[in-house]
Formats: C-alpha cells, structure tokens, sequence
C-alpha cells in the first residue's frame, strides 16, 4: 500500500455553534450541506478514510451521513473542547496511517488542488506537519505526519493541537496556495454570509489570488507580473465598454484570467501549460480563455466573447507599454519577419486581432484610443 492510501481526514464537527446560533455542520452553502462539502472535498483529492468525529447533535450528523462512505466517531467528551475531539479521532486512526489532515467543518471552501498540493509537497519533503499557506498566513487543514500520533495524545491539551504542532515549527512545511478558503471559517452569521458570495464567483480567482498565485506559488519575475496586471486593466476596460452598450461579457472572467494569462509563461508553449494549470487548480473556464491568448481564430460575424478580449488586450500591452496594433506586429516583423513561417504567423495573430478590434469598436462606440481613455488606462501606471 503506498503512503498515498494511508492517508486520513479527521473532520470535527462536534461542537455547539454557539457563535453562529444555528448548528453549522448542516447550514446549506450552495445547495449541500456544510459537512457534505467537506467530505466532499477529501473524497475528490483522493482521501478515502474519512472520519468525522461527532458530539451535540452526533445523532443528527449520523443520520445526515448515511449516504456516504465515511467513519463516524462520537466524541462524549465534546463539551471539553476541539482538542478532545482531535484526540477522539486520532484515537481511531489505522497504526500505519501515514499522515492524516485534521479539518474543522466551518472551513468548507478548500479546493482540492489545494490538499494535492501539500501531499504532494509532504512526499517530496517528508516533515513533522505541512500547512496551507495564503498570503504568508496559515490556514487549514494542516497535514501531520502520523509519525506524531503518540506526542498528540499524550498532550496535556494546554494550547489545543496548535500549541502542540508549533513545536515543530522549526521542520515544518509551509506550502504557498492560491486559495484563501484556506483562511475562510465560519464562526459567525456575518462570515457566513461571506461564504455564500465567494462561493459564488468560486469558479475564478480572486484578484488576491491571482496575486498570491503570480507572486508566491509560481515566483514569477516582476516584469511578467507587472505586464499581466497592464493586460487585466485594460481587458476589464475593453469588456466593461462593450456591456455599456448592450454587451453581456463576463468581466470577473475577463479580469481574472487576464491576470494570469501568462503564469507558466517560463514553460514551453507556455499557454497550454497555463491552461493546464487553471484547469488542474479547478478553474476551466479561465483555462479555456488562457489556452487560446497566444492564437485564436475569430470570424467578424462570430459573437465577441471573453477569449477575444483577453487575446486583444494581450497584444495592446508590450511590457507594460500601451501600444496601437499596428506598432506591436511592426515590431514582431522586424524581429522575425526573415523567417517565413514566424512571419505567416505573425500575419496571422495581427489578423486576428485587427478582427476583434474591429468588433469591440463597433460594439462600444468607441475607438481603442477613445476608450481606454475614457477608462483612465492611458494614465494609468502598472
């Protein structure tokens, strides 16, 4: 059995939600309760023992998970705190797990590529606990290697399971992700309340984590990233003229895959592997829109959509220069035009968007000029 299989969920939803005043594990957050998304998450990364570790209402929670493939765990002891149920659980586990993630339920927006990514890095790095990372803050859940079952269950509980693990700080596994579910939790009305409108727009990134993804989980150059956020300005630019007049363009789509639209812009065919990413990170379409920045073959009678505008404001921005069409194909064909098939493409690509352009002018009213100065885009700084 590899170590991939003998991995383990403890999920705690034992306590009172007195704070939220109505019982957390079974709010409904898009259509499924709380605690089905949870078990959801961990059934899609690939975790097939998951606990959930019960104490008020545990009969309800019962019933509610009669459906799914899941232990549950009653914890009598639930009135003593969280870290009573982490020990009720870890009392359970298997002597050969591996490692095993320990998850409150009032954190249920966690995206699955986010525990891929710390499995993956806990195998490549074995440690004492990995953490999500968002923004240089961690989150949950954290990963902890089952090696440290015994110092878990002979702590005193001063400090909870977090006074134990921050002895460990020192080997620790900090893992960057793009996902501030990580941090999300809902304690309150008003935190969840925010959770219903992430949710919402969940499938695209926000802008902080299209920061967070440029930034810190890729590293990518500044220069790179200082010349996607020029693009993202003016893509939101040229989308939001055209639903001025009528249109009905995606513009959180537009924005957030134009922020990223070059995120492996190190790799070979670099926006494939960027739409390999997004799409791997749950994101398909901002994959679909990041696939085709580089070539796109769009007809005047085709409808203009989010694709067109990000591959448009693509070829507006040299660096973090705003340019006429005309000016960036120039330049393109004194630097490869000696080359036939550089050039026929080339040819191709000033086609295309001499098309788009064509569109988004009609469509808005509006010169390209006109607009982004409308916009304040020719002012602007990156």
């Amino acid at each position: 059995m590899t170590r991939r299989r003998q991995r383990s969920v403890i999920i705690l939803a034992a306590g009172y939600s007195r704070r939220m005043r109505r019982f957390k594990p079974l709010l409904t957050l898009g259509g499924r309760t709380v605690l089905e998304r949870v078990v959801s998450l961990y059934r899609s990364a690939g975790v097939t023992d998951i606990r959930v570790v019960t104490g008020f209402r545990s009969q309800t929670i019962r019933s509610a998970l009669t459906s799914l493939p899941v232990a549950v765990v009653h914890n009598p002891a639930h009135d003593e705190g969280m870290f009573a149920s982490v020990l009720a659980g870890i009392n359970t586990l298997a002597s050969d797990v591996s490692s095993f993630f320990v998850h409150p339920v009032d954190i249920p927006l966690v995206r699955p590529h986010t525990l891929a990514m710390l499995m993956d890095a806990f195998d490549r790095l074995p440690s004492p606990v990995a953490y999500p990372v968002f923004d240089d803050k961690r989150g949950h859940p954290p990963l902890i290697d089952g090696a440290l079952k015994e110092a878990i269950l002979s702590h005193g509980g001063n400090g909870g399971l977090g006074a134990l693990l921050r002895r460990f700080d020192a080997t620790a596994l900090d893992v960057q992700v793009a996902d501030e579910g990580v941090l999300l939790d809902a304690d309150t009305p008003d935190d969840f309340q925010r959770l219903e409108t992430r949710l919402a727009t969940s499938d695209r990134l926000t802008e902080d984590e299209c920061r967070v993804l440029m930034e810190k989980v890729r590293k990518l150059p500044g220069p790179l990233i200082h010349h996607c956020h020029r693009v993202a300005c003016v893509a939101t630019a040229l989308a939001r003229a055209v639903n001025d007049r009528g249109g009905a363009l995606d513009v959180h789509l537009v924005q957030s895959a134009a922020r990223v639209h070059d995120v492996a812009r190190t790799e070979i065919n670099h926006a494939a592997a960027g739409a390999h990413l997004l799409h791997a990170m749950g994101f398909p379409a901002m994959a679909a829109l990041i696939a085709i920045h580089m070539d796109i073959r769009p007809s005047q009678d085709s409808p203009l959509d989010e694709a067109q505008i990000v591959y448009l404001a693509d070829k507006l921005v040299a660096g973090t220069t705003l340019v006429s069409l005309k000016q960036r194909f120039d330049a393109k064909l004194k630097k490869y035009g000696h080359d036939p098939k550089a050039s026929a493409e080339i040819d191709q690509r000033q086609r295309a968007a001499l098309t788009i352009q064509s569109k988004v002018e009609q469509l808005s009213g509006q010169t390209i000029g006109q607009l982004l100065n409308t916009a304040g885009i020719i002012r602007r700084q990156p």
